[in-house]
């Protein structure tokens, strides 16, 4: 898998448990409760993603992503402990104590036995900080799997991060600009995005959509205006016609908190 992709998914799944621990419903001492659906909107975010980026194809198909759901518990006696394993090591080095918050995003990354692992999710305070309780699901790759881009392609990586996802310009003015021909513009979209331009910035509209329709209490059709879509039915036929991936598939976070 390109490790442009991967990069993607990992900051896309990141950025999700931030929003996810920054939603309304958070309270100085969370009841059982409350964990139990934590934890639940932990997997179901994840999920989400996962079933997205499967579907758009930016996992490909037969890709092995191995993923596990963990649930953790820790003292503050154990944060100094010697006998703690190199994961929950880790972890504990993500929480800061005393922490003005009860639930903390989590998102580590390690490097062991020729395999990349991912441990993404929130972490729980409570009692006063005594105690940490860890919700996430945990990735592993082969490190043999991934393909890294040649340098030559990173300048698509600007074309990106100088504009916005819902914002297109003509991929044959892009090819001009940096000097490019348009057929070998075309060619190097597929070897580093896996795509066309112009599907890819699709893809990369749909992701935010994923985002908006997770975490705001925006109408479907607001949605679709905010990330310059001609209309709800153009956003909708993106989604289930083109990709089988239907806009209402995806959970709405704020009516379960």
């Amino acid at each position: 898998m390109n490790i442009f992709l991967l990069s993607l998914i990992d900051k896309s799944i990141g950025g999700a448990m931030v929003k996810l621990s920054q939603l309304p419903a958070q309270s100085p001492i969370l009841s059982p409760q409350h964990k139990q659906i934590l934890a639940r909107l932990t997997e179901m975010v994840v999920n989400t993603y996962v079933t997205f980026f499967k579907s758009v194809r930016i996992i490909p198909a037969g890709f092995e992503l191995g993923s596990k759901i963990m649930i953790k518990k820790l003292s503050s006696v154990d944060f100094t402990s010697d006998n703690l394993d190199f994961i929950e090591k880790k972890l504990v080095g993500l929480i800061d104590v005393p922490n003005p918050t009860s639930v903390i995003p989590i998102h580590a990354h390690l490097n062991r036995s020729g395999k990349f692992f991912l441990f993404t999710g929130i972490a729980v305070l409570e009692d006063s900080d005594q105690y940490v309780e860890f919700f996430l699901c945990k990735f592993s790759v082969n490190a043999m799997s991934i393909r890294f881009s040649s340098g030559s392609l990173h300048y698509l990586d600007q074309i990106l991060e100088k504009g916005s996802s819902s914002e297109l310009v003509s991929p044959r003015k892009l090819a001009a600009y940096y000097g490019i021909n348009y057929n070998q513009f075309q060619k190097d979209c597929r070897n580093h995005f896996g795509d066309t331009f112009h599907q890819f910035h699709n893809k990369m509209k749909m992701l935010d959509v994923v985002g908006d329709v997770l975490f705001t209490n925006y109408s479907l059709k607001e949605i679709a205006y905010r990330n310059k879509f001609y209309n709800y039915n153009s956003m909708y036929s993106l989604f289930r016609k083109k990709y089988k991936f239907p806009i209402d598939s995806i959970p709405r976070l704020l009516p379960e908190i």
